[in-house]
């Protein structure tokens, strides 16, 4: 196979399946959205049951504090700490191998 036949077989091949991924590129899109659609169902649900369960105060709170860092995070950039999540790490409950097993 000589040089230019190689190139014509490799861009008619690329051209193929560039072509072949525009055709059935709706079908896929489709799919991915009903997907995400009903993922985003599922967790507006979830957050739903979740917010439930907030006392209303509470809520009002946080939305007050919310509104006062979003203004004063022009002038002050580390009053957007309350946004960080704060949790304690869990303890490893797995198995510890020690060496005295391999002796």
């Amino acid at each position: 196979m000589s040089s230019p036949h190689r190139q014509e077989l490799l861009d008619f091949q690329m051209n193929d399946s560039n072509f072949m991924k525009m055709i059935h590129m709706g079908r896929h899109l489709s799919a991915k959205w009903k997907n995400g659609l009903s993922a985003s169902r599922a967790a507006g649900r979830a957050f739903d049951s979740l917010d439930i369960g907030v006392p209303e105060a509470e809520r009002c709170h946080w939305m007050d504090m919310e509104h006062a860092t979003l203004t004063m995070q022009v002038d002050d950039p580390s009053a957007m700490v309350i946004f960080h999540l704060k949790t304690n790490k869990g303890a490893f409950l797995g198995l510890y191998i020690t060496h005295a097993i391999y002796s």
